[in-house]
């Protein structure tokens, strides 16, 4: 959850969830970039859903976690508020190209009885010169961006 929005990845991308801890921030990154951690000898990029989405920035808090997920390009760390867990989804998915064609990290949309769940795509999380940008700046990288 960022603010007051919920957004979910699907669990079969999921590794852990941790405990904040210190984000190194790289230099010329992309915006929605906050950093990299190192998570148990891997160099990892931290992907900010506030700034991708143009949330209002406010400082990373001691109870704020990290999701460490994997995507088809790259294992990442995410930013979240909060976590509240896996939630069965018996709905369909709302693919985001049918409510707004060419938005970047978003799959679909999740309506629930108290909501809805946007579904974060991290292959397109991040715009294609973002991707060629992080390729550039991240240790290790390997393959196409």
């Amino acid at each position: 959850m960022i603010d007051n929005q919920r957004f979910g990845l699907p669990v079969i991308h999921i590794d852990h969830v941790v405990r904040m801890v210190l984000i190194t921030p790289i230099i010329a990154a992309p915006q929605a970039v906050a950093g990299m951690i190192n998570y148990h000898g891997e160099i990892l990029p931290v992907f900010s859903i506030r700034s991708r989405f143009s949330f209002p920035d406010r400082p990373h808090l001691p109870e704020d976690l990290l999701i460490v997920t994997g995507s088809k390009r790259r294992k990442v760390a995410l930013i979240a508020d909060q976590v509240f867990g896996v939630v069965h989804m018996e709905e369909n998915i709302i693919k985001a190209e049918e409510i707004l064609p060419g938005i970047t990290g978003i799959e679909g949309v999740i309506r629930t009885s108290d909501g809805m769940i946007l579904i974060t795509d991290l292959d397109r999380f991040l715009l294609p010169d973002e991707e060629e940008t992080l390729h550039t700046l991240l240790p290790g990288e390997k393959g196409e961006a």
